[in-house]
């Protein structure tokens, strides 16, 4: 459940008061039951606010929980129509202009939702969920300073809700400050240890921290209790590539692809993971299936090249590559890959100017410049220094042992199967 959708449900038992009476009693009743199915309900209340004999309150009430069903149906713009005509009823409600504002968000509207929470704090100042929701509407405009003073503002005026502080660890996740974000997540998780939303995020920012062990032990739990979910079995598969566990990587971001099979992301991640556990024609059935779509992105393009040089699929490799640069030509892997294969054809005229162009075009890139002087590239006196690689995981270890090797013209230590994966190791397996 998102904080907004747990905002909007909050607000129906805050705004919540009697049945309406009357004629239409029984509509009433069904429009306001919450154990019935929102197209029901939103027809009952259509019937219910038909009838003649209604109060000012009594419409209210139905307006208001016909506006909550259409919340529940995706039917926002109808959703906010009658959360407009209730307010005309009744201008300081604070829970009927923030009631608005949550359909707004939903609507895609950020923007025209904070001037609803603005009037809900004007009319209740003390109440946290104004300032909860308007922060969640400025963290969608961007405004993350503004997002994380009402954050706090919120936890000011209620400290002991869970979903506060898990806004707060998203803004800060979104900002850059990982470790806040994190704090922030534990702090979510002292309040309310069940919830699995603030634990899946906090191992997303663990990962981002290169620290997979820990993330893969949230992620183990989360899983086990949402197992429909893609986006925590890519997760989970991507804290086992960290820690150089490939083939079952691949299980899970398998298993990731099969509940979302048009996520790109995953298909890339999937590929590489098989490439790692040595799994060619698995990586090859893999990125084949991404060629088929309509459209191909320079980066499906330059993985699915990778892996038909890997395959014995040269020439299949060569046009995969020269689309990936004719889509991307500052490319700097794409040209690395071309690099390579020229290479691998003799070329070596055509290998040092692809190779040449990836220095170009990725000049701190320590993998690339590894590979592009093993090509044959003419390193510039001026071109930077490429930055190390860092070793903070046993996958980046592999890696940077393959540069290393790379760069010590030791290919045969440089074909390491942990690194099977990676450029490097397509360039160690290629050259001769």
């Amino acid at each position: 459940m998102t904080c907004r959708l747990l905002a909007l449900l909050l607000l129906g038992i805050v705004g919540a008061s009697a049945p309406a009476l009357g004629a239409s009693d029984s509509e009433a009743r069904l429009c306001r039951d919450p154990a019935l199915e929102p197209p029901l309900r939103v027809e009952a209340c259509a019937r219910a606010l038909a009838s003649s004999s209604l109060t000012k309150r009594q419409q209210l009430d139905l307006l208001t929980a016909r506006a909550g069903a259409l919340d529940e149906l995706g039917d926002y713009g109808r959703a906010i129509a009658d959360y407009d005509s209730a307010i005309v009823l009744a201008p300081n409600d604070a829970v009927l202009h923030l009631n608005r504002g949550v359909a707004k968000i939903h609507d895609g509207r950020p923007a025209d939702a904070i001037e609803d929470y603005d009037k809900a704090i004007r009319l209740k100042p003390a109440w946290h969920l104004p300032y909860f929701d308007r922060a969640v509407a400025l963290g969608d405009l961007g405004q993350r300073a503004a997002a994380l003073k009402d954050y706090q503002r919120a936890i000011q005026r209620k400290p002991d809700d869970a979903w506060i502080y898990v806004g707060q660890g998203d803004a800060l996740a979104s900002s850059g400050d990982a470790t806040r974000a994190l704090t922030a997540y534990d702090k979510a998780l002292t309040l309310r240890p069940d919830l699995d939303d603030p634990r899946a995020k906090r191992a997303e920012v663990l990962l981002r921290l290169d620290r997979p062990a820990e993330a893969l032990s949230e992620l183990d739990r989360v899983v086990a209790r949402n197992p429909s979910k893609p986006r925590l079995w890519q997760l989970r598969g991507e804290a086992k590539f960290q820690l150089a566990r490939y083939a079952d990587a691949a299980l899970d971001l398998g298993h990731a692809l099969d509940l979302a099979p048009q996520d790109k992301e995953v298909r890339r991640a999937l590929a590489r993971a098989e490439l790692g556990a040595g799994d060619l024609e698995g990586a090859w059935h893999t990125m084949s299936l991404a060629l088929g779509a309509s459209e191909n992105e320079a980066t499906d393009l330059s993985l699915a090249a990778m892996v038909a040089l890997l395959a014995n699929r040269a020439a299949i490799a060569e046009g995969l590559v020269r689309r990936a640069i004719d889509i991307k030509p500052g490319e700097g892997s794409a040209q690395a890959i071309l690099a390579l294969y020229l290479r691998y054809q003799g070329d070596a005229d055509g290998a040092r100017d692809a190779a040449e162009l990836a220095v170009t075009f990725a000049p701190e890139d320590a993998e690339i410049a590894s590979v592009a002087t093993l090509a044959g590239a003419e390193m510039d006196a001026e071109t930077p220094a490429p930055l190390p690689l860092p070793e903070t995981t046993p996958a980046k270890k592999a890696l940077a042992d393959c540069v290393a090797d790379l760069g010590a013209g030791d290919l045969g230590a440089a074909r390491v199967a942990a690194a099977g994966w990676s450029l490097c190791y397509l360039a160690a397996v290629l050259v001769r």
